[in-house]
């Protein structure tokens, strides 16, 4: 750190200079531009002081709901100019002053008027800098050992360009997962990780829900599907390095954002450094710094651990945020987190903990560009090249890019369009171009959310969301394979194969280092990199994404015989529609150089002394690549005759044409296959195991083959002594498989079974792979033995709730204040936080008419009332998203007929299905709001003389330890263990009119149970889901129990979730399962169900191992 004796004038003049660069932009369009150059002026200012406290460059005014454009002012540059000379001075003296930004803004208001959340870009701490040095400005956050490469002995480092394992880069390829979605249990866990890892990611990111780990305050339990060691073994095993998550907040689209129930009544404000806040997590996050501490790498996965989510910095307003933060990771050094760096996703590219109090070791961003609309899937934003790579050099540029979150889906509301849609928004055309404008922007470490979403069983869900987290994403919720799966795949590969692109910058300046100054074509846009080594890297797209024409280009790149415009020899280059390409020019592979290529590059592998590299463009495309480094022969060209070789000038061979299945050029010791896009989607680039390299590692200096055409290629082992390729993978039909392999391969073993096999014309070994599986027989439920009951008798005139929980508080410490009553009826407050609540409101004698009721539930909630035993009427909520916001709260009168009273004792009975505890994005208790009546009036005359309120049997005192806080609500075939394997209904009934299919006749909750088995070959991979016909006139919910977990609530008004995935462990796939479904009616004409089945949603041939029987499922014996 330098600290100046006086002025510094050159910086002075270049901060001024970046103040003039901002004003002459007469018209900023660009309101994340604009702040960015703010901020370079901010941080170059701060360079005259290098005795600065870590102080804030706070814009005042900031989210004044502006819109664009903005006129900046363009006068009185002289006055303005002295000015920031005097208090440059000024602050050179008296470095506590208020920063000089706030001054100049105050000066041109104007310069404030920047929404939310780009606006919070100005407003984080940015650290002294050195001063007016060469040496890179990145501080080690105070209390960590440093993780910077060079000047830190940890084995897990970083630099500008990007992470280190061991002293050498690599991309961090990751995808988030979250296990506890996924109570199957490690042997599911197990296929979706090796299907990740297939794919080419080298890492998993992992929230950890520290609700279910601590459903009663001070019981922590990290068992079962809540097992982070677990969790670390499986990702060890597979292959994956871990980016840990443990919170305490997640937000994850969980009820509370996954905090326990029971913080709603802590009175201390959370994500605060209060008290009660940090007295409530610190316990959770010892025990999870203590699973993490022995995984962290090298001896196990872990490779970072993240602080907090999206986590707003202090303010004026909101005290307490980053000394929160401050806790959370001091509580995280401290019990050992020492051997890998702390990070932070940042819910925007906006700087928050990447300096200041609270900063990171290593700051990440977040970003869902496409949003969650997904009832517009077709509609598209644009993609701004400019802006990642802009914020980078404003807030960290000597720390390589990363995200924390980028969109690989979305989530779907309640009443929304459904995951197909979701998943039409982000699939593999967003997939192509999103990600590669990442990849443009030197990002090298990316975290794609979700890539396989699972399931909100129980009630694991916020109120924005439904019981599947499907997301849209690559795996789809059964596991199956999506398109944006293999895309990805091909980016991926791609990536391992260039370790040049991980030290690549963009070269030359705005107009030359990205835009459409490369092509022909002022339709295309190119963003150019450059590595060290001289290998050039183009990723070009169109300029906008309204172009659903293909598009001809031609493109200038540079080799090291000087500029060249591609292609030389024969037709334009093309573009489809919504597509973006990385071409590159002076591309190493072992020996031989990629000149330039019209084509992508998928990956490339040394085998045998030949180097093998797999070019792809879509059917259609011409192609044109020029390969350096071969002998002046004449290249061999075998498979599709649409691509064509011949000699270049010496020591070349040049490829045209248009690829059409597979075709190999073979010249020397190099052999180069061309394929169509389609075709590409199925290869494989599986790394084989060595003693010099970890298992993590997927660098092309690591051994590896090539698979051509299954499903799925899960892992590769040579053995006796090299000569047998033994292959482990699945498979959906009757497939050609070829092999590039080490010429000692002389057998190839697919599952276990020899497959016949020999050299093919583009000198693969290929065998068929034979597709025999069916689609199971499933059983059908219209025909199985149905019983049924009543799951609502507490509106019985002879219910006794004597042992119920009596509601008698006056008083919360939350936020949210009732609106009318003597006594509290917020469920949390008496220790139900999840599932259906009954509330009983007990009055005396007849003067009452009616009664007002105000019912908070979440969006799209649903209640019913009664008086004594007649039904009142029934009112729902609304997803967040329909006009006006959505509705999470009712306000309703409801009027007693004088004939359904009594002269003594008369019961308001309530039933609630909420659907679940807020999120606490914005750090303001908004998980605390109510679940419950907010608010009651009796009218006429009198009042309630008490009430009874139930919820999930024992409340926080919950039973079923292994399935979980958050498994049962308080329905009463639910408290009575109806749900559970075993129950005995020998008092149900049963009758041709007893099943879901006939219904209830009028309002009311119905239950209905019954019993089918399975017998599915463990060879093949068959999900199973259970489809319920949605009748949306008809007002019906229900919960769908599967040997005793829960795995769906169902609303058949809003929707849209039909069909629930029963995952294999919680079914059982060879034997007797157990089913329970309710049926409540919120009308008074009743409901049905049109149907009800079983469906097989895939069937894959398959290696995967057999979850055989159910995962460790308490009977109704051991909780009852």
């Amino acid at each position: 750190m330098t600290t100046l004796a006086g002025p510094s004038w050159p910086v002075l003049q270049d901060a001024w200079a970046t103040l003039q660069e901002l004003c002459a932009m007469t018209y900023v369009r660009d309101n994340f531009l604009s702040v960015i150059l703010l901020l370079r002026l901010c941080r170059r200012l701060s360079r005259l002081c290098g005795t600065c406290k870590r102080q804030a460059c706070r814009l005042p005014g900031i989210g004044n709901g502006c819109s664009p454009p903005y006129r900046l002012p363009t006068a009185n540059y002289a006055s303005l100019k002295a000015f920031i000379e005097l208090q440059a001075i000024t602050y050179i003296y008296f470095c506590d002053i208020l920063p000089i930004i706030c001054h100049i803004t105050s000066l041109f208001p104007a310069l404030c008027l920047v929404c939310e959340p780009l606006g919070r870009l100005a407003a984080y701490a940015l650290s002294a800098q050195v001063a007016i040095s060469a040496v890179p400005s990145y501080e080690v956050p105070p209390g960590s050992p440093g993780y910077y490469h060079g000047n830190s002995s940890a084995a897990v480092t970083f630099d500008a360009h990007s992470l280190f394992l061991d002293d050498k880069r690599l991309y961090v390829f990751s995808g988030e997962v979250h296990t506890w979605r996924m109570p199957s249990g490690p042997a599911i866990w197990r296929d979706v990780f090796q299907k990740m890892r297939a794919a080419g990611f080298n890492a998993i990111s992992v929230y950890h829900h520290w609700g279910l780990s601590e459903g009663k305050q001070g019981s922590l339990d990290f068992n079962y599907y809540r097992s982070h060691t677990d969790l670390y073994e499986v990702a060890k095993e597979v292959g994956l390095l871990v980016i840990a998550r443990p919170g305490p907040y997640i937000n994850a689209e969980t009820t509370g954002g996954g905090f326990p129930g029971w913080l709603t009544n802590n009175p201390a404000k959370a994500r605060t450094n209060e008290t009660g806040f940090s007295e409530a997590w610190t316990s959770y996050m010892d025990a999870a710094s203590e699973f993490i501490k022995p995984y962290q790498y090298p001896d196990g996965p872990v490779i970072a651990v993240q602080a907090e989510n999206e986590f707003f910095e202090s303010s004026s307003g909101d005290p307490g945020r980053s000394e929160s933060m401050v806790q959370i990771e001091d509580n995280l050094r401290g019990n050992g987190i020492t051997k890998v760096p702390i990070t932070h996703n940042d819910a925007s590219p906006s700087g928050r903990y990447a300096h200041g109090l609270g900063e990171v070791d290593l700051y990440m961003w977040d970003s869902y560009p496409q949003g969650f609309d997904c009832a517009n899937p077709t509609l598209w934003r644009e993609i701004n090249s400019g802006d990642l790579d802009t914020a980078h050099k404003a807030i960290n540029p000597d720390i390589f890019w990363a995200t924390g979150e980028f969109q690989a889906g979305a989530f779907d509301p309640w009443g929304g369009s459904g995951y197909d849609k979701c998943f039409q928004l982000t699939n593999e055309q967003f997939a192509n171009m999103v990600y590669k404008n990442n990849y443009g922007a030197q990002t090298t470490y990316q975290n794609l959310y979700m890539v396989y979403g699972g399931t909100n069983w129980g009630n694991l869900a916020e109120p924005t969301v439904y019981t599947s987290y499907d997301y849209g994403a690559p795996i789809r919720e059964d596991r199956t394979l999506s398109p944006k799966y293999s895309e990805i795949k091909l980016q991926a590969a791609f990536l391992h194969a260039s370790p040049d692109f991980l030290v690549a910058t963009r070269f030359g300046n705005g107009t030359i280092g990205f835009g459409t100054a490369f092509s022909d074509n002022p339709r295309i846009y190119t963003t150019a990199l450059s590595s060290p080594s001289g290998a050039h890297f183009y990723i070009v797209r169109s300029n906008s994404v309204t172009h659903t024409n293909m598009t001809k280009f031609t493109l200038r790149v540079n080799t090291t015989e000087g500029p060249l415009t591609i292609p030389q020899f024969g037709p334009q280059a093309t573009l489809d529609a919504r597509e973006s390409q990385i071409l590159v020019s002076e591309y190493s592979f072992n020996s031989h150089t990629l000149k330039y290529s019209t084509a992508e590059v998928f990956a490339w592998a040394t085998i045998d002394s030949t180097d093998h590299l797999i070019l792809y463009a879509n059917e259609g495309h011409q192609v044109e690549a020029v390969i350096s480094g071969v002998p002046s022969d004449k290249p061999k060209v075998t498979g599709s005759s649409s691509i064509s070789a011949r000699t270049g000038p010496i020591g070349t061979f040049i490829i045209t044409g248009s690829p059409k299945g597979v075709s190999s050029i073979s010249l020397g010791n190099t052999m180069v296959f061309v394929a169509d896009k389609h075709t590409a989607l199925s290869f494989w680039n599986v790394h084989l195991s060595s003693a010099n390299t970890t298992v993590y590692d997927r660098a092309p200096d690591v051994p590896s083959i090539f698979v051509f055409g299954p499903y799925l290629v899960r892992n590769a082992t040579l053995l006796d002594g090299r000569s047998v390729l033994a292959l482990h993978g699945d498979i959906n039909a009757t497939t050609t498989l070829d092999v590039v392999a080490p010429s000692s391969v002389k057998r190839v073993i697919w599952n276990g079974r020899t497959v016949h096999v020999q050299k093919s014309n583009i000198g693969t070994l290929r065998g068929i792979l034979k597709f025999t599986a069916q689609a199971p027989e499933l059983p059908d439920l219209r025909t199985a033995e149905w019983l049924c009951t009543d799951s609502l008798p507490e509106i019985q005139s002879n219910f006794n709730d004597s042992s119920w929980v009596t509601a008698n508080k006056t008083s919360t410490g939350r936020p949210y204040q009732p609106f009318a009553g003597k006594y509290m009826l917020y469920a949390d407050e008496y220790g139900f936080h999840q599932g259906n609540t009954i509330t009983r409101g007990h009055f005396t004698g007849r003067s009452a008419i009616g009664v007002q009721l105000s019912v908070q539930g979440g969006y799209n909630f649903g209640y019913s009332a009664w008086i004594n035993s007649k039904f009142l009427g029934s009112n729902q909520g609304t997803n967040q998203y329909s006009a006006g916001g959505g509705v999470d709260l009712t306000n309703d009168t409801w009027l007693f007929d004088p004939a359904d009273l009594n002269d003594g004792d008369n019961v308001l009975t309530a039933v609630l299905d909420p659907t679940g505890l807020e999120e606490d994005y914005n750090g303001d208790d908004t998980f605390k709001t109510p679940r419950g009546i907010r608010g009651y009036s009796l009218l006429g005359s009198g009042d309630f003389d008490f009430w009874k309120i139930q919820g999930n049997l024992g409340g926080e005192d919950f039973p079923d330890k292994v399935r979980g806080p958050l498994n049962e609500g308080g329905l009463f075939v639910e408290r009575e263990g109806a749900h559970l394997p075993g129950f005995p209904a020998t008092n149900w009934k049963q009758s041709r009119s007893c099943t879901p299919y006939i219904g209830i006749s009028g309002a009311g909750i119905q239950a209905y149970r019954t019993t089918f088995s399975l017998d599915l070959p463990y060879e093949i991979d068959t999900p199973i889901a259970l489809k319920i016909t949605r009748t949306p006139t008809s007002s019906y919910r229900s919960i769908i129990h599967i040997n005793g977990w829960q795995f769906g609530r169902f609303n058949s008004k809003d929707g849209p979730q039909e069909l629930f995935v029963l995952p294999e462990g919680i079914l059982k796939h060879n034997g007797k399962n157990e089913l329970l479904v309710t049926l409540w009616s919120l009308d008074a004409e009743g409901a049905k169900m049109a149907d009800l089945e079983l469906i097989s949603t895939a069937v894959v041939s398959t290696s995967k191992e057999s979850t055989i029987g159910l995962v460790q499922s308490p009977s109704y014996r051991d909780l009852r």
